[in-house]
């Protein structure tokens, strides 16, 4: 950053002077996250080598070019290993300020529910084979909620959109 405009934010708005996100506007990055639902519970998962994250749902980055509808199957797919049957059904967006390094960046996420048909096991493990910013797979174990308690259990305002559903 700057040494004036820090030197300035140091003076004026001390509290903020060490993020460097309210300094530049950057547009937000575009991000999808899917209900999945099943016989009235909701998919969540954990990441067992990293058991201080909270539970979530599966989501990812918008790819360049591709739709949001397209990128919740992508990301749904190639999180959980599961197909979908028919498409994603829109349900609202947010915006949403990670904190990552110090540095606020901002999300936009673009909530999505899709119904799955069939049977299914109460918990399975899967791994991202590309995240977003990595090249190393990530573990996740995968497992059902009941949709009535996901908003106490789903960390990180993913639960935002529960109430769409």
């Amino acid at each position: 950053m700057h040494r004036l405009i820090k030197a300035h934010l140091k003076a004026k708005w001390p509290l903020f002077a060490s993020i460097e996100a309210w300094t530049v506007r950057t547009p937000p990055i575009d991000k999808v996250l899917i209900y999945a639902t099943w016989k009235g519970r909701l998919l969540v998962f954990e990441e067992p080598d990293f058991p201080e994250i909270l539970p979530q749902v599966p989501g990812g980055t918008v790819e360049p070019g591709e739709t949001h509808s397209d990128a919740a199957q992508r990301e749904f797919c190639e999180e959980s290993g599961l197909r979908t049957g028919s498409a994603p059904r829109f349900l609202t967006s947010t915006i949403y300020t990670a904190v990552r390094d110090g540095k606020a960046i901002l999300h936009k996420r673009h909530f999505f529910h899709i119904v799955l048909e069939g049977e299914f096991s109460g918990s399975w493990t899967a791994q991202e084979m590309s995240p977003h910013g990595s090249d190393i797979p990530i573990l996740f174990r995968f497992f059902w909620v009941p949709i009535a308690d996901a908003s106490g259990i789903v960390g990180y305002e993913q639960q935002a959109a529960l109430p769409f559903l």
